[in-house]
C-alpha cells in the first residue's frame, strides 16, 4: 500500500500543468503513424509534403494535435484525438488505400489509450 501511495505522489509532483478528459467525455486516444519512406523520396521532399499537409490536419474533426515525424526509416505523425471514434473515422479503409496508393505500402497504425496529458510549455504559477 504505502508504494502504490509513494508512486502516486510522485506522480502528482512530477506531472506539472495536466489537462485531463471530463469524467463524462470519451477519453482521449493518441496515435502513433509510421510510413516506411519510399525509394527515392528525400528528407526534403517529406519535410515539403508536411507543409502542404497542414492546411488539411487544421480541419480534421477531433483531431486535436499533430506532431509530424520523420527518420531514416519513415515518417509519419503521433496524434492527439477527442476520443477513438474521431481517430477510427480519419484512418479509414480510404485512408489506408490513398496511403498505399501513394507511397506502394501499408501505413501502420498504433493506438494507445490517452487518459492523461501533460503540457509543459503552459505557464506555470505557484
Amino acid at each position: 500500500m504505502k508504494t502504490r501511495a509513494a508512486l502516486a505522489l510522485t506522480l502528482s509532483i512530477l506531472s506539472g500543468p495536466v489537462m485531463a478528459a471530463p469524467a463524462d467525455a470519451d477519453k482521449p486516444v493518441a496515435t502513433l503513424v509510421v510510413v516506411k519512406t519510399p525509394p527515392g523520396v528525400s528528407r526534403e521532399m517529406i519535410e515539403a509534403g508536411f507543409v502542404k499537409a497542414v492546411p488539411v490536419y487544421e480541419k480534421i474533426p477531433g483531431l486535436l494535435r499533430k506532431y509530424f515525424t520523420v527518420n531514416d526509416a519513415g515518417f509519419g505523425g503521433m496524434y492527439l484525438w477527442k476520443n477513438r471514434s474521431a481517430a477510427n473515422a480519419w484512418y479509414s479503409s480510404e485512408w489506408r488505400a490513398r496511403v498505399k496508393a501513394t507511397y506502394g505500402v501499408e501505413p501502420e497504425v498504433t493506438y494507445f489509450d490517452s487518459p492523461l496529458q501533460i503540457d509543459n510549455t503552459v505557464s506555470k504559477s505557484r
